[in-house]
């Protein structure tokens, strides 16, 4: 990577239009009654590559393809919100995570496992007390 490239890079990140996206999408996803609204620490970074950014949060719902399928909703209905058009939102699965591009800038959808009770009580005491129990030579 040289350095025309970070500069390219940032100045994708910094202009006016990203911002607006930004501000549109995350509004809508984390207001009530928007899918993120409920969800423990949501968390946004810039991508690496790219002019867009990563989107993940914890808890058991919602799945990254149910907030791709509300964005595709809330552009379609003028009722629902003004924010979106139709057109605006198209999403495709990714490797690792569900990719969502609005008015050319790319967020990856990436929700973080949440540890279920059972998981815990799996792991037995340890988790509890600090003890562990390891196999004795």
């Amino acid at each position: 990577m040289t350095t025309a490239d970070s500069s390219t890079r940032a100045r994708r990140r910094e202009d006016p239009h990203t911002f607006e996206v930004l501000g549109r999408v995350m509004t809508l996803l984390c207001d009530n009654p928007g899918p993120l609204a409920d969800c423990l620490a949501p968390l946004l970074w810039p991508l690496l590559t790219g002019g867009g950014y990563a989107l993940s949060w914890c808890g058991v719902t919602p799945t990254e393809s149910e907030v791709a399928e509300y964005l595709l909703d809330a552009a379609a209905d003028d009722d629902m919100t003004r924010v979106l058009r139709p057109g605006d939102v198209r999403f495709r699965e990714g490797l690792s995570c569900t990719i969502v591009d609005v008015r050319g800038v790319q967020f990856q959808l990436r929700p973080a496992p949440m540890v279920r009770p059972e998981t815990y009580t799996a792991l037995g005491e340890y988790w509890r007390i600090g003890e562990l129990a390891l196999p004795r030579r």
